[in-house]
């Protein structure tokens, strides 16, 4: 392969500790899995395929509904793709050949990649589809096929790309993930972060890396060193306490009662983003206003003290949520998703808001509410009007499209808070599906482009007396965390696992080294430059 110890691999650096492990390859032809024909008529498999579906879904639902959070509510996503009928339509081709159930299958989410050819947005999620209908095939052919990684041992996990069914099988001995592809904001990203796991991802080369062999994972580096040691390892910027308080309010983002408990055991200020779909993934039948007003009231009850910000429903066809009837669209991130189901589902809305209103009535919480996705001020007033229907008095929004920005002088008197979701807003300011394992390195939080608009927000909702926060992805960067702070951002919230390291930094600088930071990012011209750059003076 060439490649000797010593030898480094750049990419883009996910966590903000290092590990040193041994190389574990995975690649999907570890599956096993096999073309079979079958003695069986058409009719038979069939059968076959359809009893063994219904199971063999339930079967991996369950397996990750008792994983992360992130995880479950990502599998969820993709396993509704394995409840549509009209993937047993499309198998039919391939059991008139001859093939067996699993065949089938795996042919058909083929077919139906091959369908959706022209949906990018569709076409980044083709591979992780895909893993699942071969552990599906395996299933039906009455085995089970799960990753081989060891109980024991400290191991990096390498692959061109990974998939939420394999990420979920990690366990306690994979310290490490570093991929070919992916970004930032790829699933592969959004899980190590949510589970403490340093990777390095978009790290061309790592299939060449040794298998056995000794690496370091050096997030904070961007970069894996081949026998590296973690001595060796970018130093984390180590931050001396000068204040009581961080410079902003830093929050936690939750998407259950579990992670609101979770929240109380960090220096979380309240909750900065409460992702409600999460309790809905799981109801077959739409919930009454009282049972969804108990689910709310729980959560504020045992969420940390300080403000909650609870965003409503984020569904959509790539969010299937199994009491709305949501059709498949060609591209979920230019559809029917956030704020604009309103236009069928105004009910269902009306009924979460009524709830919220009644948890907030009920616990005495101090809670803002906000829409996601919302592109118009017409949406924006009926939120309005909805919320005070509701009798909540801290209705507010996701900056997520470019085009609500120059409309943030309308919003004042409408609402009360801005927060700024990054990874949407990055992925529809550059036309890049923040899905996408090419696309990486578009959707970095340091992009130059991401980082103005993030000030022209901050800028534009100060001048219209409104907060504003950052809820993304990037908040859960310490280094972008005293950017956005220097920027005139009024507080950040991030996964729990982030939130002690963002508080952390926010207490070690004065707001004359956060305003430095934030000068020295909306200078830089490249991606690369605004990152070093920063880092450089803050680690003076």
């Amino acid at each position: 392969t060439g490649i000797v110890t010593g030898m480094e691999l750049t990419g883009i650096g996910v966590g903000s500790h290092p590990a040193v492990g041994l190389v574990l390859h995975i690649s999907p032809e570890s599956n096993g899995f096999e073309d079979l024909t079958t003695t069986r008529s058409p009719g038979e498999e069939k059968v076959i395929l359809t009893n063994g579906l219904t199971t063999a879904v339930d079967k991996i639902r369950g397996e990750s509904a008792g994983s992360d959070p992130t995880i479950a509510a990502i599998m969820d996503a993709l396993l509704m793709i394995f409840d549509d009928p009209e993937l047993l339509e499309l198998a039919d081709p391939a059991l008139q050949e001859g093939v067996d159930a699993s065949t089938a299958l795996v042919r058909a989410i083929d077919s139906f990649g091959e369908l959706m050819a022209d949906d990018e947005d569709f076409a980044s999620r083709v591979g992780d589809l895909r893993s699942i209908a071969v552990r599906i095939g395996h299933l039906l052919r009455g085995h089970d096929v799960t990753l081989t990684i060891p109980d024991t041992g400290q191991w990096v996990v390498v692959a061109k790309d990974l998939t939420p069914l394999e990420t979920n099988q990690f366990g306690p001995s994979v310290i490490g993930v570093v991929t070919e592809l992916g970004g930032p904001t790829s699933h592969t990203a959004i899980i190590c972060r949510a589970l403490g796991i340093p990777a390095v991802v978009s790290c061309p080369g790592a299939l060449g890396l040794p298998g056995n062999g000794s690496v370091l994972v050096d997030p904070i580096g961007n970069r894996v060193v081949v026998g590296g040691e973690l001595g060796e390892a970018t130093a984390a910027i180590t931050f001396v306490q000068q204040n009581d308080t961080p410079l902003i309010t830093v929050r936690a983002n939750i998407g259950s009662l579990d992670d609101a408990v979770a929240a109380c055991n960090t220096k979380a200020r309240g909750i900065g983003l409460f992702r409600t779909e999460v309790l809905y993934l799981d109801t077959i039948k739409e919930p009454s206003v009282d049972a969804q007003a108990q689910h709310y009231s729980d959560v504020f009850r045992q969420a940390p003290a300080g403000k909650i910000i609870v965003r409503t429903i984020d569904a959509g066809s790539d969010k299937p949520v199994p009491f709305l009837s949501l059709p498949r669209e060609e591209n979920p991130a230019l559809g029917v998703r956030g704020f604009r189901m309103v236009a069928h589902y105004k009910d269902f809305l009306q009924s979460q808001l009524d709830a919220i209103g009644l948890a907030i009535s009920q616990t005495g919480r101090d809670v803002g509410v906000m829409a996601p996705m919302v592109s118009t001020i017409d949406e924006v007033e009926l939120f309005r009007a909805m919320c005070d229907r509701a009798h909540i008095t801290n209705p507010g929004i996701m900056v997520e499209t470019p085009a609500i920005i120059p409309l943030i002088p309308s919003l004042d008197g409408l609402i009360h808070f801005l927060s700024i979701g990054t990874n949407d807003l990055s992925q529809y300011l550059f036309a890049a599906d923040r899905l996408h394992p090419e696309l990486g390195a578009l959707n970095s939080p340091w992009q130059p482009a991401l980082l103005r608009q993030v000030h022209h927000i901050a800028t534009l909702g100060k001048a219209a007396g409104m907060s504003v926060g950052v809820c993304g992805e990037a908040a859960a960067d310490p280094l972008l965390a005293i950017v956005f702070a220097g920027m005139g951002v009024d507080s950040v919230s991030a996964a729990t696992s982030a939130v002690n390291d963002v508080w952390i930094a926010l207490t070690g600088v004065t707001a004359e080294d956060a305003k430095q930071a934030a000068d020295i990012a909306l200078a830089a011209r490249y991606e690369s430059e605004s990152r070093t750059l920063v880092r450089e003076v803050l680690a003076r």
